[in-house]
């Protein structure tokens, strides 16, 4: 219930109690579910980089089950991400190799907090950027 809160705050307001406590821009990310079909809704913090794409990462506080919405933009990426109450139509891209260090890189000087995330979690965490369509 607490997660569909969020997101409803985001959605309303463009921020939800969560981003303004930790001070991070928060967006709504919805995806289709790989098994039932339905759109799933997840408030989720994002760094928007210089070209104008986001990125997201599937640490989930550091817990070691893949967050849900990671394995349908796995199977789907294909998704809406609404952003300061604009939702926009987008395509997941997991970043992976040298891009994804690069990436997890920079994300560290913005987040410090997600080197814990990936060892309490015990996995590597994925980096998706997102790419308007």
């Amino acid at each position: 219930m607490a997660k569909a809160v969020e997101a409803a705050q985001v959605r309303r307001f463009g921020r939800s109690l969560v981003s303004l406590a930790f001070r991070t821009p928060v967006l709504v990310l919805e995806t289709t579910g790989r098994r039932s079909g339905a759109r799933r809704s997840t408030a989720l913090a994002y760094h928007r980089l210089h070209d104008g794409t986001l990125l997201v990462v599937g640490g989930a506080g550091g817990q070691a089950r893949v967050p849900d919405w990671v394995a349908n933009l796995r199977a789907s990426p294909e998704a809406v991400a609404t952003v300061d109450r604009v939702p926009t139509p987008l395509r997941a891209v997991e970043v992976t190799g040298a891009d994804r260090e690069e990436a997890w890189r920079h994300l560290r000087g913005v987040w410090p907090q997600i080197e814990k995330y990936e060892r309490r979690a015990g996995r590597r965490v994925p980096v998706f950027r997102l790419v308007p369509q």
